[in-house]
């Protein structure tokens, strides 16, 4: 068992303690449980548990949102490329 430091719902271990500990304290997280790393007695860790949520893609889940104008493939006009794009002034 860890014999550590509990204060307000948080568990306060030394580097050297958890260095040793470290299978247990990520369990320990992984229940809920907060669990800070002192070195030089202050807090210098803060061990937090991370899970990835994946989403679930549906295909055609925006379908028909996006359009795109009848000339979309035409070619650009050269004054487009030269910077003097009559409908830009």
């Amino acid at each position: 068992m860890i014999e550590a430091k509990k204060r307000d719902a948080m568990l306060n271990i030394s580097l050297q303690e958890a260095q040793n500990k470290l299978p247990e304290l990520i369990n320990l997280v992984e229940q809920g449980e907060d669990v800070f790393i002192l070195g030089d007695n202050q807090t210098r860790i803060q061990l937090v548990s991370f899970t990835e949520k994946s989403k679930k893609r549906v295909f055609g889940q925006h379908r028909g949102l996006a359009t795109m104008s009848e000339d979309f493939d035409n070619p650009l006009p050269n004054s487009f490329w030269l910077g003097h794009d009559e409908n830009l002034a």
